[in-house]
């Protein structure tokens, strides 16, 4: 049966089921010590070490056992220790991992934190500051302090984690290999090929060269002027100087590789026989500028194409520039195409004759009996002397001092019954 009372002694009191469940006190009322004190202790209490120290109250013959006594921060308790007569954490309990400051470079075993522990061999391990992050990973330092030996428990993935698709233009940034990242936007870098997949990339005007399309060299590092970088000018985009235009068949070709712009008509010189068409002087030179920008002129007619045609290749300045292609704007007459008066005819063989003036194509008549039907006379013959049968047949020719030849046919005067020269017949300018 377990008692509860309060018994009184000269010390002080006490609640006997705090401590005791039964006791057996003697009949003196003098101070006694626990050996003389029958005590049975209540649970989680057990007799105090020092039996036969003197008490003035059974309740000081029972002390709490560690059952009673909650461990500290730090320290962890165990039902080993739970009869262990003490209150305190020395005596109750076990020191834990997490009151052991580990060495540089180490720190608690996560699992051991609550886990009694006092060397660093049982505690410790090493963290994050010791374990190399190389390669796909890279060093993470809010990770420093954490204690871990692996790649995903120390580092973050590195740009090297990342793969660049060739096919989309993409290149690794070798700046950022050791960087943190696991997107192709803060790993790779664009080239210019990247861009040729976006026909629109480039403005108006100007074009991607396929040689920089499939460079992968032609990177484009952030703020980098991609444009410029990538992009080459059309003759589209030259603004030609002045004298030139632009040559419209080249419009979608590289600036740098054809000629943009052509000579207008206005700068070129035509060649000799060709005069410069005015209304063509703003147009361009083209592959034949000649053809473009002149016109023959009479210096390319042919005057004696058509020999019968009575006309003769023109010396005539005016004449010779004259870009109006006819035998009357290009030509000189002949004397085919002259009239002579009554008292003269044409001269022998007149298509062959310019026709510059009357003379130039015509003959007194007389000249034409006088070269076809006589010969002149020797230097030894005279009309007189020739008989009237031969009289007709013969002239007489000299020339004048003011260098005109002149002719004088013999005839028979019957009043002298004599060959005479017929002064009233003398001529001059005959084609002999």
């Amino acid at each position: 049966m377990k008692l509860s009372a309060t018994i009184c002694f000269a010390l002080g009191s006490a609640v006997i089921g705090t401590k005791l469940e039964h006791f057996s006190a003697p009949n003196s009322s003098t101070p006694q010590n626990c050996v003389n004190v029958e005590t049975r202790c209540a649970a989680n209490y057990s007799h105090t070490s020092n039996q036969t120290r003197m008490v003035s109250s059974a309740n000081e013959c029972c002390d709490p056992t560690c059952a009673l006594w909650t461990c500290g921060t730090g320290w962890k308790g165990g039902p080993q220790y739970a009869d262990n007569l003490g209150a305190s954490n020395e005596k109750c309990c076990d020191r834990t991992c997490s009151l052991l400051t580990c060495p540089s470079g180490q720190g608690t075993i996560p699992t051991m934190a609550d886990q009694p522990g006092i060397q660093a061999s049982e505690c410790c391990a090493n963290t994050c500051s010791q374990h190399p992050c190389y390669g796909a990973w890279t060093t993470d330092s809010s990770k420093s302090a954490v204690v871990n030996n692996t790649n995903e428990g120390c580092c973050q993935a590195s740009c090297q984690s990342v793969t660049c698709n060739a096919a989309e233009g993409l290149v690794a940034d070798v700046s950022k290999s050791d960087s943190p990242g696991t997107t192709v936007a803060s790993c790779c870098l664009q080239t210019c090929k990247t861009k040729s997949l976006n026909s629109s990339f480039c403005p108006a005007h100007y074009g991607m060269k396929e040689v920089d399309a499939a460079n992968l060299s032609l990177t484009l590092p952030s703020g980098s002027n991609a444009t410029a970088r990538c992009c080459s000018p059309l003759c589209s985009s030259v603004t030609c100087p002045t004298g030139k235009v632009a040559h419209q068949s080249m419009a979608n070709q590289f600036a740098d590789a054809v000629e943009c712009c052509q000579g207008t008509c206005a700068t070129f010189t035509c060649p000799a026989g060709w005069a410069a068409v005015v209304a063509n002087a703003d147009n361009p030179t083209g592959a034949a500028p000649t053809e473009a920008c002149c016109e023959r002129t009479c210096a390319f007619f042919n005057c004696r194409g058509d020999l019968g045609s009575g006309w003769f290749n023109s010396t005539d300045v005016n004449k010779l520039t004259s870009t109006v292609q006819s035998f009357t704007d290009c030509c000189e007459r002949s004397c085919s195409n002259y009239s002579c008066p009554s008292t003269h005819t044409s001269r022998p063989n007149k298509s062959a004759l310019l026709a510059t003036s009357q003379t130039a194509c015509c003959e007194p008549n007389q000249c034409v009996n006088i070269r076809n039907n006589r010969t002149s006379m020797t230097a030894n013959e005279n009309c007189n002397k020739i008989n009237q049968s031969s009289c007709d047949q013969k002239y007489w020719s000299f020339t004048s001092s003011s260098g005109v030849d002149t002719y004088v046919p013999c005839a028979f005067n019957e009043t002298f019954n004599l060959c005479r020269l017929a002064d009233a017949l003398m001529t001059t300018n005959c084609t002999m």
